[in-house]
């Protein structure tokens, strides 16, 4: 399993329910409103074409896999501190 971060911007018709939907059963973390973290089997591509799939042609999706030797840090944002904390 991968470790990967999804971000995206909804620009024209902001309808986030089917991506919602689908990171629910993915078991996705939200770590900001629209920065969500996955565990996936699947190259960086094909998971932003999996979220593509989510969203309207107009908006915008960022996917970045998180290596073991990843360093982060967060401000006011505690349940992203603490997931990345427990997951890398």
């Amino acid at each position: 399993m991968a470790t990967f971060i999804v971000s995206y911007d909804a620009h024209k018709v902001r309808d986030y329910s089917r991506f919602y939907k689908a990171a629910e059963e993915k078991k996705g973390v939200a770590l900001l409103d629209s920065m969500w973290a996955f565990e996936f089997n699947n190259t960086c591509s094909e998971v932003r074409d999996w979220a593509h799939g989510l969203f309207d042609e107009d908006d915008s999706i960022v996917v970045i896999q998180l290596k073991p030797t990843v360093t982060w840090s967060t401000w006011a944002a505690k349940k992203a501190a603490a997931w990345l904390k427990d997951n890398l």
